[in-house]
């Protein structure tokens, strides 16, 4: 565990190629019944014939087949990994801490000023990108053992980002005054004077891959 020096602009490419999350389709998401085919109504998230349960949901800790409740939605990626989508455009993640659900690969979006203000914790998900793209975002990230990608382009983001045990831990840091403490996990932070964490960087940082 050490602290980083001071954005790896170029993660963003390699860690896409790294320990990326497969995101859910959409063919099935909507927001309100008139995003839905004739004969389905629109049923947490997802576009299903009535009296069915939601298509493509991955199961939760709720009854029947839904989501978590601090999930926007639900799927299952390529790999058969269960999905957990936070996208604060559709909720308000302005109060409380964001905490990703324990065995599900989590894609967090705090794009709103002061969302997830009050940390996102991913120690239990299987793996996490998060996305801080707005002003005073994320305060503080804290990773579980799965791949961990977490992006600050928002002024003052990611005050605190702790890559943990992850296996690999990217961060990528562009935003104005953000991630002011960066803690990586392997021996993966970013050269030349530049803030973040690469699990490219050296041969045996990244543990994800086989």
């Amino acid at each position: 565990m050490k602290p980083a020096l001071p954005v790896c602009f170029v993660l963003g490419l390699a860690v896409g190629l790294g320990c990326s999350i497969d995101r859910r389709s959409d063919t099935f998401a909507c927001v309100k019944n008139s995003d839905c085919n004739s004969g389905r109504q629109c049923v947490d998230g997802f576009c299903v014939v009535e009296g069915n349960q939601p298509i493509d949901a991955a199961p939760g800790s709720g009854s029947g087949n839904t989501c978590p409740a601090s999930c926007t939605s639900c799927s299952t990626n390529t790999a058969g990994q269960k999905t957990c989508d936070i996208n604060c455009e559709q909720s308000d993640c302005s109060q409380g801490g964001i905490t990703c659900p324990a065995g599900f690969a989590c894609t967090v979006e705090c794009n709103g000023n002061n969302d997830c203000r009050n940390g996102v914790s991913c120690g239990s998900a299987l793996s996490c990108t998060v996305t801080c793209s707005n002003d005073q975002t994320c305060n503080k990230v804290t990773c579980g053992s799965g791949a961990c990608n977490v992006t600050c382009s928002g002024k003052n983001s990611c005050q605190t980002v702790d890559c943990g045990n992850a296996c690999a831990c990217d961060v990528t840091c562009s935003g104005q005054q953000s991630c002011l403490d960066v803690t990586c996990g392997h021996d993966d932070a970013c050269p030349d004077g530049a803030n973040g964490c690469s699990s490219t960087l050296d041969l045996f940082c990244n543990t994800c891959q086989q």
